[in-house]
C-alpha cells in the first residue's frame, strides 16, 4: 500500500490542565521549523519576561493576551507546518 505524503495529516490533542497539550504543539513547530522568525523572537521575549531560562512553547499556540498572562488555553488553535516527508 502506497502512503501518499502530500495528504494533510490532521491530529488533535486531549488532556486535563497542564498536561502539556500547547507544550508538545509549540515543540512540533519548533523543532519542525514551521516558526517564523519574527514570531521566535517575541516568544523568545515574552519567556524572557516571564523567567524562563529557555522557551515557553506553549505561547506559540497560546495567541491571546489572557491566554499568555494567565497561562493556561481558552481558544481552539489550529496550526500548518510541513516537514520533507508529510503535511501536518
Amino acid at each position: 500500500m502506497e502512503i501518499d505524503n502530500n495528504q494533510l495529516l490532521r491530529f488533535t490533542t486531549a488532556g486535563s490542565v497542564d498536561d502539556g497539550k500547547s507544550t508538545l504543539i509549540g515543540r512540533l513547530l519548533y523543532d519542525s521549523k514551521s516558526i517564523f522568525e519574527d514570531q521566535l523572537e517575541d516568544i523568545q521575549n515574552t519567556s524572557q519576561k516571564k523567567g524562563y531560562d529557555g522557551l515557553d512553547l506553549a505561547l506559540f499556540t497560546d495567541g491571546l493576551r489572557d491566554e499568555r498572562e494567565q497561562g493556561i488555553t481558552i481558544d481552539v488553535a489550529y496550526r500548518y507546518f510541513t516537514t520533507p516527508k508529510r503535511k501536518f
